[in-house]
């Protein structure tokens, strides 16, 4: 799988949508494997709240995916520092 870029919160909760549909996951399916419950995987899908970064690794690995932190184009390896924001 290509590495995919996320900038904000709700392109991320469509993305995390997506692959739960894809595995053919509800969104209790989901939470159960990420230690939590529908409710708050709904929220981070419809980007309704900003969860806890331990919460969006849970989802992220119950997903099987990672999450990797990397320069931006054009941006030097010197001065390349993630910002938060830049993140999610």
């Amino acid at each position: 799988m290509d590495a995919t870029t996320f900038r904000d919160a709700t392109a991320l909760g469509h993305a995390i949508r997506r692959l739960r549909k894809a595995k053919g996951w509800s969104q209790a399916d989901l939470a159960r494997l990420a230690g939590t419950d529908a409710r708050q995987v709904s929220r981070i899908e419809t980007a309704a709240h900003e969860p806890k970064l331990s919460l969006l690794l849970a989802v992220i690995a119950a997903l099987e995916l990672d999450l990797a932190l990397l320069p931006r184009q054009g941006a030097s390896p010197e001065t390349a520092r993630p910002r938060p924001e830049d993140i999610f």
